[in-house]
């Protein structure tokens, strides 16, 4: 068995290919060059840009902000409405329903 590695480590060192990393020693397999595309005009010529994102949407703010929608109507001299509010315990949340109605105390509006 260690015949057969010294073998093989022998006859990786004969190879006349280039190595498997190119760059040798120092890695340097990433090296960028900047493309210019050709102005021969009888060369065919494709140049593009490689963006991930040219198919995305940017994205837009709102033009304008709703006020949430209250269902509420007067009753007698005060209001009833109904709400929904998320509310929060110690260890646990949840959505909740409220109905409220107001009444307005003290004197009315001259």
């Amino acid at each position: 068995m260690a015949g057969f590695a010294t073998l093989m480590l022998f006859a990786m060192a004969a190879q006349d290919r280039p190595t498997l990393v190119p760059g040798g020693e120092d890695l340097d397999i990433v090296k960028s060059e900047a493309r210019s595309c050709g102005t021969d005009p009888d060369e065919i010529v494709v140049c593009g840009e490689n963006d991930p994102n040219r198919y995305r949407l940017p994205k837009i703010g709102p033009r304008f902000v709703e006020q949430p929608v209250r269902a509420a109507t007067r009753l007698g001299p005060g209001e009833v409405s109904v709400e929904a509010e998320q509310r929060t315990l110690p260890g646990a949340g949840g959505p909740a329903a409220m109905v409220r109605f107001r009444i307005p105390l003290g004197k009315g509006k001259k």
